[in-house]
C-alpha cells in the first residue's frame, strides 16, 4: 500500500511549528492512522492479534511510567506498574508448570529481548557453552549468538520442520565436554513446527552433556501448546530452564511486548544488585514501559485462563475453515501441525501485497490470529479467484483465424 505521506514531509526542522503547521501535522498523523486501519482489515500473514481496544487506558499516556529494574522488591521511582507485572508473570509461570515463587520473570520489549535474556542466563551459567537451535528457529537466535559471542550450531530439521534431535545428539557429542545452551522453538514462524522438549532432554542425556540450559522460545506457539486440544510439551515441567512468550501475538497489544521466565536460582548469575533507582536489575533493557504490563494484565484478567483457551480454539476453527476454502480455490493448502498456520500456493503478487502474505518455502501462509474471521477468509478467496480469472484472460492465446 502506497503511503499517503511522503518522507520529505516529515523532516524535523530547527524552528518551532506555527499553529497552522501543527494543524497540518495533526492531519498527517490522522492520515497515517487511516493507513494503518485500512491495512488492519487485510492482515492475515503475520502472527499478531489486532482484536483489541485499549483506549480506556489513555490516561496512562500522560505519565512517564517506568518499570526500571527488577519487578520484585522496592524502587525509588514510584511511577511504575510492577504489581501488575508480577501478576502477569505469576499467571504465565503457572501456565508453564512452575510455582510462581520458583520463577523470576518480567515483561520485555518482545520476543527477541526474551530470547536474549534466556540465552544470556544460560551463557552466564555455563560460559563455555555452545548455542544450539533448529535451522528453522527465529531469526533472533543467530543474532543473539553474535551479540553474546557464542559458538552457534544450527541443527537440521525433520520433514515437518522441527529440530531433528538425532542430529542434535550427534552435534552435542562432537563438542565433547563443553556445555550446551539449547533453544527449543515452540512454533516456528514458517510452519508452526514444535521442537520436542523430551527429545532435546534425551539427546542431552545420550550425548553425556551434563551441563545444559534449555530455553523454550514459545513466543508464537506457547499458548497453542498449553491451551490447544492437543497440548504439547513446552514449559518448565517439560524440561525448560527459561521460557519466552509473546504478549502481542495471541493476547494482543498496540505495543510489541513479551514475557520471559527463568528459574530464580539461575537468574542469580545475571543479577546486578542496587543497580539504579534503588532496585536490583536482572533485566536486559533496564528501563521498561509501565503500560505493557497493564495492558497484558487487563486482557488476561478479562479473559481468564478459560477465555484464553476459548480464543485459541476459535483460532484453530478458523484455520480449519481457511484450509477448506483455500482447497476449494485450488490453492493446495496444508496444515501439517494442525495449528493456526495454513500453507498454500502463493497467489498473484498484488494479492500477497494486499493481504500481507509472506513467501514461505516457495509458497505463502496465512495465520488465523484472533482478529481473522471466516469473512476475511472468504474475501481473500474472492480476491484470489478474481485475479486468477484476470490472469487466465490476459495469458490466453488469441483465437485462431
Amino acid at each position: 500500500m502506497k503511503p499517503t505521506v511522503a518522507d520529505a514531509d516529515l523532516t524535523i526542522g530547527g524552528l518551532p511549528r506555527t499553529a497552522d503547521e501543527l494543524k497540518a501535522d495533526r492531519t498527517m498523523l490522522e492520515e497515517m492512522a487511516d493507513e494503518m486501519y485500512r491495512a488492519r482489515d487485510h492482515m492475515v500473514g503475520f502472527p499478531v492479534n489486532l482484536e483489541f481496544d485499549y483506549r480506556h487506558l489513555a490516561r496512562y499516556l500522560a505519565v512517564h511510567g517506568n518499570n526500571a529494574g527488577s519487578p520484585y522488591g522496592s524502587t525509588d521511582y514510584h511511577l511504575h506498574s510492577k504489581r501488575f507485572e508480577r501478576a502477569v508473570v505469576g499467571f504465565f509461570a503457572d501456565l508453564a508448570g512452575a510455582p510462581s515463587d520458583e520463577v523470576f520473570g518480567y515483561v520485555s520489549n518482545g520476543g527477541t529481548e526474551s530470547n536474549i535474556f534466556g540465552v544470556y542466563v544460560g551463557r552466564e551459567r555455563f560460559p563455555d557453552a555452545v548455542l544450539y537451535a533448529s535451522a528453522q528457529a527465529h531469526y533472533s537466535i543467530p543474532k543473539i549468538a553474535r551479540l553474546l559471542r557464542m559458538q552457534y550450531e544450527p541443527v537440521a530439521t525433520d520433514a515437518e520442520g522441527a529440530m531433528d534431535t538425532d542430529v542434535l545428539r550427534t552435534a552435542l557429542s562432537q563438542h565433547g565436554t563443553r556445555a550446551a545452551v539449547v533453544v527449543a522453538t515452540i512454533g516456528t514462524t514458517g510452519r508452526g513446527a514444535v521442537d520436542a522438549l523430551p527429545g532435546v532432554q534425551r539427546a542431552l542425556t545420550e550425548a553425556g552433556t551434563c551441563r545444559a540450559h534449555v530455553h523454550a522460545d514459545a513466543a508464537f506457539g506457547g499458548l497453542l501448546a498449553a491451551l490447544g486440544p492437543r497440548p504439547a510439551p513446552w514449559g518448565f515441567s517439560d524440561g525448560a530452564d527459561s521460557v519466552a512468550i509473546s504478549g502481542h501475538k495471541m493476547i494482543g497489544s498496540p505495543i510489541p511486548c513479551g514475557i520471559v521466565l527463568a528459574r530464580h536460582r539461575h537468574v542469580e548469575t545475571v543479577r546486578v544488585h542496587d543497580a539504579a533507582v534503588g532496585a536490583d536489575d536482572d533485566t536486559i533493557s533496564g528501563s521498561r514501559d509501565a503500560l505493557s504490563p497493564v495492558i497484558l494484565w487487563q486482557e488476561l484478567r478479562r479473559l481468564g485462563r478459560q477465555g484464553l483457551a476459548q480464543r485459541v480454539h476459535g483460532c484453530l476453527r478458523t484455520a480449519e475453515y481457511a484450509e477448506k476454502r483455500l482447497r476449494e480455490c485450488g490453492m493446495r493448502p496444508e496444515r501439517p501441525h494442525r495449528n493456526t498456520t495454513v500453507l498454500f500456493d502463493a497467489p498473484q503478487q498484488d494479492v500477497c501485497d494486499r493481504w500481507n502474505l509472506l513467501h514461505v518455502e516457495g509458497r505463502t501462509h496465512l495465520i488465523t490470529m484472533p482478529h481473522v474471521t471466516e469473512a476475511d477468509i472468504d474475501r481473500l478467496c474472492a480476491d484470489i479467484a478474481r485475479t486468477e480469472r484476470r490472469r487466465r484472460v490476459t495469458t490466453s492465446p488469441p483465437p485462431s483465424p
